[in-house]
């Protein structure tokens, strides 16, 4: 099955991420517009019931995976019973974003049985990544399945050996890092060469790998990863809710909210399948290769 969109027909997605709350500072930041308020308890009852029996149908396909997401949304009164409502509708799969905001205050106990993934964000400012470790390492502890991220800008490379350290020890279940996504088709100036970026991170990479932790890396293509290209973590496209826009007026993840380029040489590519691509903006700069096939 397949929605019409800008760029053309894509896949409908079975996925479903609703941005409960407007205020969303610690994510990977990719396009999505700034919502001008949070939703309501109604709305996300709404909208969960819309992605999912609303879309039972010969040309629709319901979601089977619901994304929460906005600083303060694991404290929500309403939440759990937004999550309840979700497994009654058919949705397999629950992940739970939380902000920087939340590390201090989280219940993990009150997740425990209906969360599938609870996602942490991981920055290098000390009291941060402390509150992340805690957070991470009680989690698992509980039994839930954490992945943790952390965006690979510019004042980031220097402490990725110190992340890598405290993360060993804490333990996620996978940890991924994100290549800085060009914001509405600007020159993101955090987003360092790939070459440095990869440099500093494979020593990171080698204490993950001893600690048994999964990584992956998201942004960069497989051309630009070399002998990493085994840790491309693909990104599914998914429908994008917040207060602006909801139901059938919600965004694509692909193309409304970000937009990945392939050239014509990715055809002929091994890896094409498993690659994203990259950011047209930039394969325009300086010190960024061009995209070439993989045997």
């Amino acid at each position: 099955m397949i929605r019409w969109t800008a760029a053309g027909a894509v896949p409908n997605p079975t996925t479903v991420q609703i941005r409960v709350q407007r205020s969303y500072p610690g994510r990977i930041r990719a396009g999505a517009p700034v919502p001008t308020r949070s939703m309501a308890a109604e709305e996300v009852v709404d909208n969960i019931r819309y992605f999912t029996q609303g879309l039972q149908g010969p040309r629709t396909q319901p979601c089977t995976a619901l994304v929460l997401s906005g600083v303060g949304v694991a404290s929500r009164s309403d939440t759990t019973a937004a999550i309840d409502l979700a497994r009654d509708q058919g949705i397999e799969r629950v992940v739970l974003h939380v902000g920087v905001e939340d590390l201090d205050s989280l219940d993990i106990e009150r997740f425990c049985s209906s969360v599938d993934t609870l996602v942490v964000p991981v920055q290098p400012d000390g009291g941060i990544l402390t509150s992340a470790a805690t957070t991470i390492a009680a989690a698992r502890d509980a039994g839930l399945r954490v992945a943790a991220n952390t965006s690979l800008t510019e004042n980031v490379l220097q402490a990725l050996p110190s992340i890598a350290r405290v993360l060993a020890s804490a333990a996620p279940s996978t940890m991924t890092f994100t290549y800085p996504f060009p914001i509405n088709g600007s020159e993101a100036t955090s987003a360092p060469p790939p070459s440095r970026t990869l440099a500093a991170l494979r020593p990171a990479l080698d204490t993950l790998d001893a600690a048994g932790v999964e990584t992956f890396i998201k942004g960069l293509p497989a051309c630009h990863l070399g002998g990493d290209a085994r840790r491309l973590g693909k990104t599914g496209n998914r429908y994008y809710v917040d207060a602006d826009h909801q139901q059938e007026a919600a965004l694509m993840f692909f193309p409304d909210v970000a937009s990945f380029y392939k050239d014509e040489a990715c055809r002929f590519c091994s890896m094409d399948d498993s690659c994203d691509g990259f950011f047209a903006t930039y394969l325009r700069r300086p010190g960024f290769p061009p995209l070439r096939p993989l045997e």
